[in-house]
């Protein structure tokens, strides 16, 4: 599949559907490049266990990256261990698709998870007047408040 063929086929199909497509993908790439066969690949097949150590986990993130003409994080595939998870991540990453979407296709993706830095919380939520921004200490224990830690 050629980098635009990819990128034009998630284009093309329907949001939801897209995280769909690019298991799809995920899972004909593991076949064709490690020989894996067909019984034991399957959306929710951990990459450890299929064999993807960190040299070819950063490989396929930079395959990833030419194909989807976006930039994605290094950890990616330790972030998110199955092609379930990093397809409804990559999507959402891709196409900017709402995170409860993402959620929906994979479960055990964690929705803290992006692919930079958080901005920062406004004091008094994102219509603050003031545009007071809060510290990162203070957001952690805002953060660790609605925990009860």
């Amino acid at each position: 599949m050629s980098a635009l063929g990819l990128r034009d086929r998630l284009t093309a199909a329907l949001p939801a559907a897209r995280p769909r497509v690019l298991v799809e993908f995920i899972l004909e790439q593991l076949h064709d490049e490690l020989g894996i066969e067909g019984d034991e690949l399957h959306p929710r097949a951990r990459f450890e266990s299929l064999g993807i150590d960190s040299k070819r986990a950063l490989e396929w993130k930079e395959l990833l990256e030419e194909e989807l003409q976006c930039m994605l994080r290094t950890t990616l595939m330790f972030d998110y261990p199955t092609p379930e998870s990093l397809a409804a991540y990559i999507v959402r990453v891709a196409f900017g698709a709402p995170e409860d979407a993402a959620m929906t296709a994979a479960p055990d993706a964690r929705p803290d998870d992006s692919a930079g830095p958080a901005a920062p919380e406004r004091a008094n939520g994102p219509g603050d007047p003031e545009g007071e921004s809060l510290s990162i200490e203070d957001q952690l224990q805002r953060k660790l408040a609605q925990y009860d830690v």
